[in-house]
């Protein structure tokens, strides 16, 4: 098509601002449920182009046809703020750049629905042609499925206000050469069949639902960003319980919310929690759709008020056994023991004579804290003095220790039915690699985790199918389901090859028993929100916006988005956890800036290949040693390689080796 022009003139005093050509390329022919429209974009002139980003209500839309008289457009004829912004990033863009920027713009085909308004940026995470994806969708958002005409009349605005998302594709592509154009455009679409082949437009319309969360599930904004943001997208109404004076409860942050319900919480929590739950849902007055909370001591609980409120849920008994790692151990098959005090301990010990290294781990614990590996007796008294009773109550568990490697193991369930399933490694942790060596670190802090998971396929159905029946005999049906646990008598081990730590076939000879599954707990929730990031991009899928979904039986919804990329993870990535460790004798004063900034400004190159890093910690912050039984991160990086699990690790090695901080 012809190219045109396209100009930015002050509302003030109509002076020109900005002036592009633009034209439509001839996109490849596919059978997919939407219809591209690409537009290539050529800077002319401009006068301060990145202040239009920052005042776009100043500004009007001249579009020059070949033969028309020119028309002008306010923003509102793109057909939304976010449409209208992307637009003027494209401009932007083109004229920071020396070469045309492309944009693609996404035309749904199908009647119906979106699912979920963010769907398309969500699905590109990390693709190698997108710089920015951007939806102009909103909750709800219905579409005619009608396509474009693409005739020589038809108006830039036109064409934005029928799209559900734009794309700015990367420019790293010479575009002199038309063909280059026409194979990137190809490249992208080929890209997007993977990951949107699946349901994201529906025929059935939906409705908005009213979903009570019990525990804000994070002490600061930061934290919480990410649920609240799913629970908007998706338009799921939330009303949170939790104690009076959460930073929920002030206005500055309302919107994330429908209202929120000041409940006395604690953790561990008291008999009658439930009642209060029920006590908060009548003061609410309206109707809810479910109850949900990412704090596991609390499902029993919330199981006992949802069903007294008429909302469907798995008994509070299961919940209980779940939630509990002593209850879990014994109902997964483990000669396990129950105690609530050195003393207790050191008679369990001698009467039951386990034999060494043995496990121990608080009943009620999160985040491996208080788990210790025990290879003798003054062992036995350093692990359970390290337990922090104040968070995680007296009773703890006393087992063997299982020497397989360990995995995390995640379920999407819907009515029993496996919707979605993956299994990562967990690398050694210290305790593993420590073994028995005096004065080392005996606990279990994250180091690396490494999705997909590289265990034998028949080793991965054997826990796919062991951890699944057990969550079905304990009536746990529903609902995003993250369990630990090992694979005892593995037929691989972790072995050192080049600096770096991985699994190898072990020697024939020492394989006297079948690879068996061994369970280490049940959490009945999607695992934190750093990790389910990772789950985002590696396979498309939202844990924490299926869980809301499931809370509100949004079955439909709850089927489309379980469904991962079509040709499967689109790389491995490593969750690479910088634990805070640092000598004993120090104040545990923080003494350094952000590290992600600090490592992504000095190795470009690294940054290259990190998704998504955080630092959770500021200078002058106290952090407590990992002696403490707290387990503090002072950030991650999630990092990953289109190349392999081998270059994943590498890359893991370097940005560890490059991490840079102090302590006073």
């Amino acid at each position: 098509m012809a190219s045109r022009k396209v100009q930015v003139r002050s509302k003030k005093d109509k002076e020109l601002l900005l002036e592009y050509s633009w034209c439509l390329v001839e996109t490849p022919s596919t059978e997919n449920a939407w219809q591209p429209v690409d537009i290539v974009f050529r800077h002319i002139f401009s006068v301060n182009a990145s202040d239009l980003l920052n005042s776009p209500e100043d500004i009007y839309i001249f579009d020059l046809g070949p033969q028309a008289a020119p028309q002008r457009f306010r923003p509102e004829a793109f057909g939304s703020h976010q449409a209208f912004r992307f637009f003027l990033q494209c401009l932007h863009a083109a004229a920071m750049s020396s070469s045309p920027r492309v944009a693609k713009l996404i035309v749904p085909l199908e009647k119906g629905y979106i699912v979920r308004s963010d769907i398309i940026p969500l699905r590109l995470r990390d693709s190698r042609y997108i710089e920015t994806a951007v939806s102009f969708a909103g909750p709800f958002q219905s579409y005619t499925g009608c396509a474009i005409a693409l005739s020589c009349d038809i108006n830039l605005p036109t064409l934005f206000s029928m799209a559900t998302a734009g794309l700015l594709l990367h420019h790293n592509v010479d575009f002199g050469l038309e063909p280059c154009l026409e194979a990137l455009s190809l490249a992208v679409e080929l890209d997007l069949e993977n990951r949107l082949s699946f349901p994201w437009i529906l025929p059935e319309p939906m409705h908005q639902k009213t979903l009570v969360l019990v525990d804000a599930n994070s002490s600061n904004p930061e934290e919480g960003i990410g649920l609240y943001h799913a629970a908007k997208v998706l338009g799921i109404n939330i009303v949170v319980l939790d104690n009076a004076g959460h930073w929920l409860e002030g206005p500055d942050y309302a919107y994330w919310r429908e209202a929120f319900i000041p409940t006395r919480l604690t953790n561990p929590p008291e008999d009658d929690m439930a009642d209060r739950i029920i006590e908060s849902v009548e003061a609410y007055g309206k109707p809810v759709d479910g109850i949900i909370t990412f704090a596991d001591s609390f499902w029993p609980y919330i199981a006992q008020a949802a069903s007294q409120v008429g909302l469907q849920t798995a008994s509070p008994e299961a919940f209980r056994i779940a939630t509990n790692k002593y209850f879990t151990s014994v109902f997964a098959g483990h000669q396990a023991y129950r105690a609530s005090s050195l003393e207790e301990a050191l008679k369990i010990v001698k009467i039951a004579d386990i034999p060494y290294p043995l496990i121990v781990k608080p009943c009620d614990g999160w985040s491996s804290e208080g788990v210790s590996r025990v290879d003798n007796l003054d062992a036995l008294t350093t692990a359970v003095q390290s337990i922090d009773t104040s968070r995680h109550g007296t009773e703890f568990v006393i087992e063997k220790y299982c020497d397989g490697p360990e995995v995390d193991i995640n379920f999407v369930l819907l009515d029993g039915e496996v919707l979605f399933f993956e299994v990562c490694d967990d690398l050694p942790k210290s305790a593993d690699i420590n073994g028995p060596n005096i004065g080392s670190l005996h606990n279990f802090h994250e180091l690396n985790s490494i999705y997909p998971s590289a265990l034998p396929s028949q080793e991965i159905a054997l826990l796919r199918n062991s951890f699944l029946e057990t969550l079905l005999q304990l009536g746990l049906k529903d609902g995003v389901m993250h369990l630990e646990g090992r694979v005892e008598y593995s037929s691989v081990e972790y072995k050192m090859q080049n600096d770096s730590i991985d699994l190898s076939p072990r020697d024939t000879n020492s394989m006297t028993q079948r690879p068996m599954p061994w369970l280490i707990e049940i959490n009945p929730r999607p695992l934190g929100m750093t990790g389910s990031q990772i789950i985002e991009s590696t396979y498309g899928i939202d844990y924490w916006g299926l869980a809301l979904l499931i809370a509100v039986r949004d079955k439909a919804r709850v089927r489309a988005l379980s469904q991962p990329f079509k040709h499967g993870p689109q790389y491995t990535c490593i969750m690479v956890f910088i634990p805070a460790d640092f000598p004993i004798s120090c104040q545990g004063i923080f003494d350094s800036e952000d590290i992600c900034l600090d490592l992504v400004t000095r190795r470009p190159d690294l940054a290259k290949q990190i998704s998504r890093c955080a630092c959770f910690v500021k200078r002058d912050q106290k952090v407590a040693h990992p002696s403490s039984g707290r387990h503090t991160f002072l950030a991650y990086f999630n990092v990953f390689s289109r190349t392999g699990r081998k270059e994943a690790l590498e890359f893991a090695r370097q940005v560890r080796a490059e991490v840079r901080y102090s302590f006073v």
